[in-house]
């Protein structure tokens, strides 16, 4: 093993973590129900404080188990369209609709790249912690605009690349943070692939794509979204950098984030620091 490897394993194993039930086992509907819970709550559309989605054709990208995509139905759309690439996400987001006796909610099986639809279709595109994992950014971005009709807008909310937990591997490697800012990505793919080997307990992740940096996820940093907005023409585009430690950030109780948060704010604003010191990046962009 060499040594970089060996000291990146080390730093993910001071704070381990395991694929939860709900992944390699879930019951029917729990993924859908607390997608559906997160959203009651208000966890996307907070980001955008006065949008109605009333009467509104709306298309989510990266719809998942359809908890999400449903309550937009119920917050008045009048037509709501769900995309995801997994076959088995769209089957259950389907019968979770059902099972909620919505009408005018689809779902379908696709790729942001190649979105199935005519132009000018939608009012609203709706992208929650999703735009982080596609393959090719550029293309989803072109495609969202190319569906949209003159006027509609783009909502988009993810991490940057370099944000603490921006490697994704807390929830089944590691808790431990800014791991792809310390490590090289080639370095912490391998140090991962020795604690799964390790522990072998079955769970495997998601196959790496040709563009990759690591699993399921292509990279994308504010400096890289600030240069594709820069070189495309808009109605108006907002993007907004939410400061890591604030009351957006679902830990700011259980961290007591109030009592240090103001210290960490300006860094949003300076380039470079700004990448490790972001909690989403917020788009809001017009046709």
């Amino acid at each position: 093993m060499h040594p970089s490897v060996a000291i990146a394993k080390a730093y993910l194993k001071l704070a381990p973590a395991f694929p939860p039930r709900y992944w390699t086992a879930p019951k029917a509907f729990e993924r859908s129900r607390m997608e559906y819970d997160d959203e009651t709550a208000g966890r996307f559309l907070k980001w955008f404080p006065g949008v109605s989605l009333s009467e509104m054709s709306v298309l989510d990208i990266g719809s998942g188990y359809g908890g999400r995509t449903a309550r937009y139905r119920e917050l008045g759309a009048r037509r709501v369209v769900g995309l995801e690439i997994c076959s088995r996400m769209v089957e259950e987001s389907r019968a979770y609709a059902e099972y909620k006796a919505l009408t005018n909610v689809e779902f379908h099986v696709g790729e942001g790249e190649h979105l199935p639809f005519a132009d000018d279709t939608f009012d609203v595109v709706t992208s929650y912690d999703v735009f982080e994992h596609v393959h090719e950014l550029d293309k989803v971005f072109d495609e969202c605009m190319r569906v949209l009709k003159p006027g509609g807008r783009l909502l988009a909310v993810f991490k940057p690349f370099y944000h603490p937990g921006g490697a994704h591997l807390s929830a089944w490697i590691s808790r431990m943070p800014w791991s792809n800012f310390f490590f090289g990505c080639e370095t912490l793919i391998g140090a991962v692939r020795e604690i799964m080997r390790e522990r072998n307990n079955g769970y495997e992740p998601r196959p790496m794509r040709e563009r990759d940096k690591l699993w399921t996820l292509n990279g994308a940093t504010i400096r890289s979204i600030k240069g594709m907005v820069r070189t495309r023409r808009f109605r108006s585009v907002r993007m907004d950098l939410a400061p890591l430690f604030s009351q957006m950030n679902e830990k700011w109780r259980r961290c007591k984030m109030q009592y240090y948060a103001f210290l960490f704010r300006p860094l949003r604003h300076i380039p470079l620091l700004n990448e490790l010191f972001v909690h989403r990046i917020v788009l809001d962009i017009t046709k």
